[in-house]
């Protein structure tokens, strides 16, 4: 008897132990008559040290929450900017016309369009028979599922949960998690401090683009993605035309419009040696606290993650870090330096010479037009300035593979 009670007790405390070590958690909430799910992952901190912040991560087309755990592995993004991670699930198509032609249009072409996970962003599929000129589908996924109510809900949750302020709230989106990231921006975006696309764009009938909040964009994309069309549009064997997405220079103008940013400043990546053949070339439209941002990828297909360890030019996680650190809202947590972007330099305004937070790197100095007006290296962290004029200017610190761009004053 003393043998089953002791058994017992070691079961309770091993499913105990379980429960409270798991990592990330899987949670339930209520929304709209639905049982929604999503995951948190609490990053590796010292007990005594304040989370920065949260980072919502929608999966792609089909998909589900543990894509970013078990495949892209965000865990070491979460824990290098001490930041919760937490995952929504979406729901199956839940308009059965909308599954029948879906299936009609994988059995006459090489394009299956699986509905077991989709979110409600606005992403309207139109496939037009090149031929005949039939409509084989023209329907608006999860038209009716109030995907925005649900990822704000999941968020104050969290808060609540985590006792988190509601600063340094970010949303990155894969694939068609890309599509639900716009979307929820553009309706909720004045409670984010950056969103994050990659591989995903702009709904044809996503909702609220007369939006006007300003919101930092960081967006990935490649010209040769063969199932999110860089164009928008694509023909698949001159048999389908098939339409998903508003093409991505248009998603970039609106937001560079929305932003006030100016002339883009371009450079091509190559952090680390290449051995695949796939270029970036990385736009940086500057705007002091609103940039947006755009990898333009070459040769890359749709569902390709870039990592250091795979013989990329670029690392994706490095890349996202980068961009979220630069955007934090407080920096008193251990960051590195870049954590504030007034740490970076001071004093603003400056007369002569500026000083820097790191001991070397490279500045360049750029008229609101995004015209170069001064490159320098510094080795003993200053700079001379003497030679520009009174005005405001946007400054470009690098520092090995990090940089930011912030509005420098000269008087």
């Amino acid at each position: 008897m003393m043998k089953r009670i002791l058994s017992l007790l070691i079961a309770l405390l091993l499913i105990t132990t379980v429960s409270v070590w798991a990592n990330p958690v899987r949670k339930t909430i209520w929304v709209d008559g639905f049982e929604r799910e999503y995951m948190v992952y609490t990053p590796s901190h010292p007990l005594s040290e304040k989370v920065a912040g949260v980072l919502v991560c929608l999966h792609s087309f089909g998909r589900s929450m543990n894509e970013f755990f078990e495949e892209y592995n965000v865990s070491p993004i979460a824990d290098d900017l001490n930041m919760i991670i937490v995952t929504p699930q979406a729901l199956p198509e839940q308009d059965p016309t909308v599954n029948f032609k879906a299936a009609i249009l994988g059995s006459v072409s090489d394009n299956q369009i699986s509905l077991n996970a989709v979110w409600g962003c606005g992403l309207r599929v139109r496939a037009v028979d090149a031929l005949f000129g039939m409509v084989l589908i023209d329907d608006v996924l999860n038209k009716d599922v109030d995907d925005v109510k649900f990822i704000d809900l999941t968020i104050n949750e969290v808060l609540s949960d985590y006792s988190l302020p509601v600063e340094n709230i970010f949303v990155l989106g894969t694939s068609m998690g890309g599509f639900m990231t716009y979307q929820y921006v553009l309706e909720k975006g004045e409670r984010l401090s950056g969103m994050i696309a990659i591989a995903g764009s702009m709904g044809l009938d996503i909702e609220g683009m007369d939006y006007t909040t300003k919101i930092p964009v960081c967006d990935f994309h490649s010209i040769t993605d063969e199932v999110v069309s860089y164009t928008g549009s694509q023909n698949e064997q001159y048999l389908v035309n098939i339409s998903l997405a508003k093409p991505k220079m248009e998603v970039i103008d609106y937001w560079r419009e929305t932003n006030s940013t100016g002339a883009p400043v371009t450079e091509q990546i190559m952090y680390y040696p290449s051995t695949n053949g796939f270029t970036v070339e990385k736009y940086t439209y500057p705007e002091p606290d609103n940039e947006v941002i755009h990898y333009k990828i070459d040769g890359a297909p749709h569902n390709y993650f870039f990592k250091k360890e795979n013989g990329d030019c670029m690392d994706y996680g490095e890349e996202v870090t980068r961009f979220v650190r630069s955007h934090l809202t407080d920096a008193t947590f251990n960051t590195p330096v870049f954590a504030g972007k007034k740490q970076a330099f001071y004093p603003n305004p400056v007369k002569n010479k500026i000083y820097f937070t790191m001991p070397e790197g490279v500045c360049t100095i750029y008229d609101l037009a995004g015209r170069a007006l001064l490159t320098q290296s510094f080795a003993d962290g200053q700079a001379d300035l003497s030679n520009l004029k009174p005005g405001i200017y946007l400054i470009r610190i690098q520092t090995g593979n990090t940089f930011l761009i912030d509005k420098l004053i000269i008087n």
